[in-house]
């Protein structure tokens, strides 16, 4: 079953009692295109981050965001090293320069460095667990919604395989014609030029090289063929999305090629027809992951 590249995961974690969002979007796009925003907590975490994702997903946009949600107030304690080298530092400058004045505690309420958490702070190794836990749980959401998207995408490309199929069928039943139609309608030329007085050996052999000329029997092999392979992906477990924009491709460079051999009017049209289908899928295609 085929996926979009479109979707969105929400979850939850906790770590010390303090709780946090994980949401991941994702768009659809050629290659893999990760942004990451995370709480100062967890900045040593994103590439575990990227890694994780890249486990999960093979392609697309994805922007994922990490918020607070609620934080207990954390016990600070003064840090003792940091304050102490600000009053040495300061004394030196008054002994060198003669400066006047004399640090208080407002300037060191306002140095965040002088202060640190009383409890046991960030820890990748200790955050990690948890922290995974929510990511999987967000990508899990995600899987999902592209999935139902993708049943939507698999559901209107069969569709439109199905309309392929009976254009095909189409142009090949017509392809007899082509050359009979060519046939007389150039009988009718030469009578009309030479006053009723045809050479039937002639006109076989311009209708003969013209059925040569405009064979197409190839082409619907190879259109049947890509219809079937295209189908089979839509089966397929793996990400197909980058295969089945090649395989409409290909189909367009068959139909092109039949449009070029061919001089009838009732076959360009249904030709015309093939590439209107042929672009709606490709649309619905380019959202495959």
């Amino acid at each position: 079953m085929i996926k979009s590249m479109t979707g969105y995961g929400k979850s939850e974690f906790t770590i010390d009692g303090d709780v946090y969002s994980i949401e991941v979007k994702s768009l659809n796009n050629r290659f893999m295109d990760v942004k990451v925003r995370l709480p100062e907590r967890f900045y040593a975490s994103e590439n575990l981050v990227r890694r994780e994702m890249k486990k999960r997903f093979s392609r697309g946009s994805f922007n994922l965001f990490v918020n607070t949600v609620t934080s207990e107030t954390p016990t600070l304690r003064l840090n003792l090293p940091v304050v102490k080298a600000y009053l040495d530092a300061a004394g030196e400058i008054k002994e060198a320069f003669g400066v006047e004045g004399a640090l208080d505690a407002a300037f060191f309420l306002r140095l965040k460095e002088a202060f640190v958490p009383a409890g046991p702070g960030a820890s990748e190794d200790r955050d990690w667990p948890a922290f995974k836990e929510g990511l999987d749980e967000a990508f899990d959401r995600l899987d999902e919604w592209r999935a139902t998207e993708g049943e939507a995408l698999e559901a209107d490309l069969l569709q439109r395989l199905s309309e392929l199929a009976a254009l095909v069928a189409k142009v090949e039943h017509m392809a007899p014609d082509v050359v009979i139609n060519y046939r007389e309608g150039l009988k009718k030329e030469m009578a009309r030029l030479l006053d009723e007085r045809v050479d039937e050996a002639k006109i076989l052999h311009e209708a003969a090289l013209f059925a040569q000329r405009s064979d197409i029997g190839e082409e619907i092999v190879r259109l049947k063929s890509h219809l079937d392979m295209f189908r089979g992906y839509l089966e397929a477990s793996e990400p197909v999305g980058k295969r089945l924009d090649f395989l409409c491709q290909e189909i367009l460079r068959e139909a092109n090629t039949i449009a070029s051999k061919s001089g009838d009017l009732r076959m360009t049209q249904t030709i015309v027809e093939v590439k209107g289908v042929l672009e709606k899928m490709r649309e619905q295609v380019q959202n495959v992951e």
